[in-house]
């Protein structure tokens, strides 16, 4: 059985690295495309040389979270979060002034609900479990802990808790010990 540092994530390219560090990596580029993106908004609405403030404080979150410091882990996301509103905004005035005849483009639309979408994406891999542990600099696989012969460590598809299960002697009564959800999920239920 594979280490579960070996894993690779579903459509992702195999790498010599650890695919939750190259997460991490694109999620600190994206952080950094943010901090750029916060200087270019804050620069139109103040005009000042307080369009720094904001942007010193995203690169100090940026810089922080690279280095994977334990507060920056938080504060990406909210970042992320706000540029991601500030995105969607943009996509609403935008998509209002093409319907309405008043201009717009719809390249930039398209971007934009882009550029939102993804950032969603970045933000929502920071509630993972497996996700964290990375971070922290700490794995799902114990080299001390040894799985009995056929079992795997396994994700429940509802609270995404980490088990040892046998997948040969899986059910669909069988229950999650955290969330007392269905192990196995069927796309159609038996009546």
């Amino acid at each position: 059985m594979a280490h579960a540092d070996e894993l690779v994530l579903a459509g992702s390219r195999p790498a010599p690295t650890n695919p939750i560090d190259g997460l991490h990596t694109r999620t600190s580029t994206v952080l950094l495309v943010d901090s750029i993106v916060l200087f270019i908004l804050a620069n139109t609405v103040f005009i000042t040389i307080a369009a720094l403030v904001p942007t010193f404080f995203g690169l100090i979150i940026w810089n922080s979270y690279k280095a994977k410091a334990e507060w920056a882990y938080w504060f990406a996301p909210m970042l992320i979060g706000f540029v991601s509103f500030c995105f969607a905004v943009i996509l609403f005035f935008n998509i209002y002034w093409i319907l309405s005849g008043d201009g717009g483009s719809w390249l930039i639309t398209i971007l934009v609900a882009w550029a939102t979408i993804s950032g969603v994406r970045f933000i929502r891999i920071h509630f993972h479990p497996v996700y964290k542990l990375g971070y922290s600099g700490n794995s799902i696989y114990n080299n001390e802990f040894q799985l009995p012969e056929n079992e795997m460590l396994a994700a429940c598809p509802t609270c995404l808790a980490v088990l040892a299960v046998n997948p040969m002697l899986l059910s669909k009564e069988d229950r999650c010990p955290e969330c007392d959800n269905k192990l196995v999920l069927s796309s159609i239920e038996e009546e």
